[in-house]
């Protein structure tokens, strides 16, 4: 039985093979009918029968160019025999017939897969009509890939932040779906609104010019939308740079100099934060000034400035930038209205030029001031500040407001000017301005009138100063004198004038027969400017003694006074030094000396003379060392001072310095050592020591005797000589003598007729003795009574050594 039917079978196949060859075929090749499947889902190969049931006798499906069927209806025995090849594909199709409507009839597949794709025909036999046939293309959907976003500049976009890009630029996005079949529909959705899209294709491009400032933070979707297929969604928020919108500077008003003040500088919008800069007239402000508050868009940077006067009317700018529109710059200002004291300057305005002033002309000064609010007072200074100018119209002198003006100008307008501003924070003193006006020449100051001291016969020496521009300005100077004596007036030679810069010296003599009122010296100058118009003048009167020096003092071996009144004459000091002897002989009486100093016990004649042109100075380390009683005189062509100063009693060297090497040899040497011996040589020096002193004290005596007795036996000498010219003789050298070296006597010498026999009759006793000063007196003769004889001289001078040792005693 089962042979026979697959007989059977194979009989059938065979007849519908035969059929197929045979038969008339009516082909839809222009007809494609496309249908699309998803994978894995049911799917439907139409196939219209055209006609009733009864009228179709077979229909068939075949797979591309298969010859072999792969579903087959048979409807020629009745009910339709359906019959489907054999394997998998078989058994997920059957065939659907709607009676009512033949039109639907299909081929259903179910679980579509890849392979299922391919080109179908379906084949309708009729009994009594053509073959019919049909080609659906079935293709199976292949989904796309994952979408993919991309930028203009090609970055792919792998988060869900696109950008961040900058307002006003162009925005170019692409949306990218590869792999999909058939292609799939990509577009781009803000919201529900569709913004681009692209049909059948795998990318899709978005592009908005000049994207505003509204779309940061929007989010936009691309969609790719396969047929068949759940779509695909990728969502990107768009980040934007932001320009900044605004920028507002606060803090505006008046404010004092020296105060601090905050200024506010507020900006909103800018994404990133904007960098925020301070600037004074395009200088920048150390931003370490400044503080920054953040309060969500809005941004403030505070600037704490102490405002200074030379703030006032500069530009405050704050400036917002954001980095990423460096073209892009927002500014706000304001101006300092600074509040502070004046700041004052004088000028000359007329003339121009401070070296072109002269005398006789007119001179205006200008004091300007810096100051807010502007200054309002003005005030001038000459010199000092104390010193205030005010009005004088006969000085020439008047003040405007800010304006000084100096009319008929003089020398004494000559000097530093300043002035004052004042206003309602304060005054300002300006720096001083010299004036220096080209004038004739003056007497300096002090020296218009001034005194000379003379002589009768005499010559008196003037120095005339004049106070004058200097001479590259004014040219130079030009002097000349003239005598105005009792009877006329006398031009004095040039060749007794000398010039020197300012300053001229003119000598002149004087009358022999002049009384008190020895005439006037008169200088006067001139420059290129005019002629002097008084001249100095200079006073002869005759002179005076000079006055002694005063506070007299020794110190380190020098004797230093200060100098006494000239008398109105130079003068130059002379000093007598009389040794202190306590072994003189003691007298009971004091006598007073011829220079005013009492003498007494113990003081000898002058030892010592010195004399210094300059000041009262000495130095006495020419002296031996001992006592000494010191004797400072001033003298001049005049005369000498009429009291010396007086140092009594002064210690020049210690004893211990006697016998140093080097220093001065004292008149008594120190006595040769004793030999030494081995016991006793104490006993033996203080016996040695007193036999020395003894020594002394007896050769002391002797030599005082002798000089007493040989005193009495001197010679007159000649009566002619009767004066005798000052001199000062230093100490004597101890040598050659046969005498004592112990004692050295003193003679002193005196200025007149009798002391010239007293000095012959010493001279001839003490021809064999060293003489240690030999001081002269400068006493005119005619001072000395010249009836005196000789032996009261010789009882004078005995007296006056006596009364010097009792002074010295006492």
């Amino acid at each position: 039985m089962a042979r026979d039917k697959n007989l059977c079978v194979i009989v059938k196949l065979l007849v519908i093979q035969t059929l197929i060859r045979t038969s008339l075929e009516i082909v839809e090749a222009s007809n494609v009918i496309q249908v699309w499947s998803a994978p894995g889902g049911e799917t439907r190969l139409p196939c219209n029968l055209a006609a009733p049931a009864h009228d179709v006798a077979m229909m068939m499906w075949f797979k591309d160019r298969d010859r072999m069927p792969i579903y087959t209806v048979d409807f020629r025995n009745g009910a339709p025999v359906h019959w489907a090849v054999a394997g998998e594909f078989g058994a997920r199709t059957h065939f659907v017939l709607n009676e009512s409507d033949p039109s639907s009839a299909h081929l259903s597949v179910d679980k579509v897969a890849r392979y299922d794709e391919g080109i179908y025909r379906c084949r309708i036999d009729y009994v009594d009509s053509p073959t019919r046939n049909y080609r659906v293309n079935l293709t199976v959907i292949v989904p796309p890939d994952s979408p993919r976003i991309y930028d203009s500049e090609g970055r792919e976009i792998l988060g869900t932040i696109a950008g961040p890009f900058r307002e006003g630029q162009d925005l170019l996005l692409s949306c990218q779906a590869a792999g999909g079949k058939p292609p799939p529909d990509v577009s781009w959705y803000h919201g529900d609104e569709r913004l681009a899209i692209t049909k059948d294709g795998s990318v899709c491009q978005l592009h908005i010019q000049a994207i505003s400032r509204e779309m940061s933070g929007t989010k936009l979707q691309c969609r790719v939308e396969p047929p068949m297929l759940q779509a695909q969604r990728r969502d990107v928020t768009i980040k934007l740079f932001l320009k900044p919108q605004f920028v507002r500077v606060t803090g505006t008003g008046a404010t004092k100099a020296g105060q601090e003040r905050s200024f506010v500088c507020t900006t909103r919008g800018s994404k990133p934060p904007p960098n925020i800069d301070w600037f004074i007239n395009a200088q920048r402000v150390d931003s370490s000034l400044t503080q920054m508050e953040v309060d969500g868009e809005v941004m403030r940077s505070v600037l704490t400035w102490r405002v200074r006067r030379e703030d006032s009317g500069r530009q405050l700018v704050c400036r917002v930038s954001n980095p990423w529109f460096p073209t892009h710059t927002l500014e706000d200002s304001l101006t300092f209205d600074v509040m502070y004291p004046p700041v004052a300057q004088i000028s000359l305005i007329e003339p121009k030029e401070p070296h072109l002033l002269r005398e006789d002309e007119d001179a205006e000064l200008l004091c300007s001031a810096d100051a807010s609010p502007p200054a309002y007072n003005f005030s001038f200074y000459r010199g000092s500040e104390d010193h205030l100018i005010r009005d004088d119209p006969i000085g020439g002198i008047a003040v405007e407001g800010a304006k000084l003006i100096l009319t008929g100008l003089r020398r004494h307008h000559s000097g530093r000017y300043r002035c004052r501003a004042r206003n309602s924070e304060g005054t300002g003193l300006s720096e001083p301005l010299t004036l220096n006006i080209l004038s004739r020449p003056e007497c300096s100051a002090g020296s218009v009138v001034q005194q000379l001291a003379g002589a009768p016969g005499g010559e008196v020496r003037a120095r005339c100063s004049v106070a004058a521009p200097s001479s590259r300005d004014a040219g130079p100077l030009r002097f000349y004198w003239t005598y105005n004596g009792t009877r006329d007036v006398l031009p004095i030679p040039a060749s007794n004038v000398t010039v020197m810069g300012s300053s001229s010296t003119a000598i002149h003599g004087l009358p022999s027969d002049g009384d008190e009122d020895l005439g006037w010296l008169a200088c006067w100058s001139s420059n290129d400017v005019g002629d002097q118009r008084e001249p100095c003048l200079f006073r002869i009167v005759a002179a005076a003694l000079p006055e002694p020096p005063s506070n007299c003092e020794v110190e380190n071996e020098f004797l230093r006074c200060d100098p006494g009144h000239d008398g109105g004459l130079p003068q130059r000091f002379i000093l007598e030094a009389l040794e202190v002897r306590h072994n003189a002989p003691v007298r009971d009486e004091a006598t007073m000396n011829d220079q005013g100093i009492l003498s007494g016990r113990g003081l000898t004649e002058a030892v010592y003379r010195a004399s210094n042109d300059v000041m009262p100075q000495f130095p006495l380390d020419a002296l031996s060392p001992g006592r000494y009683t010191f004797l400072v005189y001033s003298e001049t062509p005049r005369g000498r001072s009429q009291r010396p100063a007086a140092l009594h009693s002064i210690s020049i060297r210690a004893e211990d310095d006697l016998d140093r090497p080097g220093s001065l040899q004292t008149m008594t040497p120190a006595p040769p050592l004793p030999p030494p011996t081995s016991d006793n040589s104490v006993a033996l020096l203080i016996g040695a020591a007193l036999a020395l002193v003894m020594l002394t004290i007896l050769t002391t005596l002797c030599v005082t005797l002798v000089i007493i007795c040989r005193k009495k036996s001197t010679p007159r000498r000649d009566p002619e000589q009767n004066t005798i010219m000052r001199r000062s003789v230093g100490v004597s050298m101890y040598s050659g003598s046969s005498i004592t070296q112990g004692v050295v006597p003193t003679v002193v010498v005196r200025g007149h007729r009798g002391s010239r026999v007293l000095a012959a009759r010493w001279s001839g006793v003490l021809d064999e003795a060293p003489l240690a000063v030999l001081a002269l007196d400068t006493r005119p003769h005619g001072d000395t009574d010249s009836n005196n004889s000789d032996g009261e001289l010789e009882t004078a001078l005995t007296r006056h050594v006596d009364d010097m040792e009792t002074q010295t005693d006492s």
